[in-house]
């Protein structure tokens, strides 16, 4: 089920509860109170047509043998004389007293002739007449709804019922609208994460709202989006870069220049490639410490770099061996910069980081002139290369 059906259903459910809560108790509420009212009305009902059927017949123990109280309110009700209160039912029956506190008209489970305890004789009520108290009544006994009580409590229903109806409706509304407000944030940031997986590589960024819950997740996708854009960056550094130096590679180098050799090739353009070995930089290791040795590693690349164009191509080829691919430059004018090269690492003061310290490089140079591959350009390099060895290092071959 998706989250959105969760949360509609849910504030459906919530919603038919409490309207079922509401009209449920505020049924038994106006039941309770119209019972109530109801039976006061009975009750007072019943002290009037008590008081006129002892008033009748002189007194209660007179009309009690004279006349069954049921058949005197009859002939009463016909007759038009007793009030309009008690015309839409019959007799009331509560519990009546004669003057002595002795039951006489029976109800709530109490019969003739009973004496009734204390608590419900300080209950009982007088039912006067014209010559006095001749009965008491107490307030037990049954209501008896009339003609109109029972319309009256059909509307009173009927209305409770048309009013749930009403809310049962607008909580369904309420709720599926809630349910579609409170996760479209949540559909556009599954979708977003979506996407991110399809195209790992491209970086997205959701609207932040603030306020809620949602806004926080946006702000929280975001963050990770973006790290984890910068964490791909690093990686793809990590794997074209050599770590100590921060030059390219030997794998990124032969790339590019793969790329360089066959634009080159298809325009017509020169390019030159060099290959540079510290002079006797395993003995500088051994006397030195590697720390220096990693210490002149990291110096060469930088004077290589200022000694070359943004547009070259720089790596460290491995160990102590330095390339620079020279783009869109013939061999005279890479010699040019080599020798460069060769002179600033020549004349750098290597004592600053230990006496005695001195650095030279040998460099081998080629170009594309009558070469089929970079393979082949960076084999004549490294043959020149031996060349500067073999003549007594410190030296540049190949630039004539």
């Amino acid at each position: 089920m998706r989250i959105q059906s969760k949360f509609t259903l849910s504030h459906l459910i919530v919603g038919l509860l409490s309207c079922v809560l509401a009209g449920g108790v505020a049924y038994q509420l106006i039941k309770g109170e119209y019972e109530t009212r109801s039976l006061r009305r009975g009750y007072d009902a019943f002290k009037t047509e008590l008081a006129g059927y002892v008033l009748a017949h002189g007194s209660l123990n007179n009309a009690l043998a004279t006349e069954p109280f049921e058949e005197y309110v009859e002939r009463m009700r016909t007759a038009g004389t007793l009030p309009a209160l008690a015309t839409d039912a019959p007799a009331y029956r509560f519990l009546g007293l004669d003057g002595k506190g002795v039951v006489v008209f029976p109800a709530g489970g109490y019969k003739i002739g009973d004496v009734l305890p204390e608590e419900v004789l300080a209950a009982s009520e007088p039912v006067r007449t014209a010559n006095g108290i001749e009965a008491y009544a107490v307030p037990i006994g049954d209501e008896i709804l009339g003609r109109g009580d029972g319309g009256l409590m059909s509307v009173v229903t009927g209305s409770l019922a048309w009013g749930a109806l009403a809310a049962v409706v607008a909580s369904l509304l309420l709720a599926v609208g809630l349910g579609r407000g409170m996760t479209v944030r949540l559909r556009d940031l599954a979708n977003a994460v979506r996407a991110m997986r399809r195209s790992p590589e491209e970086l997205f960024q959701m609207e932040v709202v603030p306020g809620d819950e949602t806004g926080d997740l946006a702000e929280a996708f975001n963050a990770m989006s973006r790290e984890l854009a910068q964490a791909r960056v690093d990686v793809r550094e990590l794997s074209v870069r050599d770590p100590l130096t921060g030059l390219y590679n030997r794998r990124a180098f032969e790339e590019q220049a793969s790329t360089f050799f066959e634009s080159c090739k298809r325009y017509g353009q020169s390019m030159s490639v060099m290959m540079g070995d510290l002079d006797h930089f395993r003995v500088l290791n051994e006397t030195f410490s590697h720390e220096v040795g990693d210490l002149v590693l990291e110096q060469v690349a930088k004077l290589i770099l200022e000694n070359s164009r943004k547009s070259d191509v720089v790596a460290r080829y491995g160990g102590e061996e330095f390339v620079v691919l020279f783009t869109n430059t013939s061999r005279d004018k890479a010699a040019i910069a080599c020798e460069n090269i060769r002179r600033a690492v020549e004349s750098f003061d290597w004592e600053q980081y230990h006496p005695g310290l001195a650095v030279t490089i040998s460099i081998g140079l080629a170009d594309n002139t009558d070469l089929s591959s970079t393979g082949s350009m960076l084999t004549r390099a490294d043959q020149y290369l031996s060349a500067a060895k073999a003549g007594g290092r410190n030296r540049l071959a190949g630039a004539e």
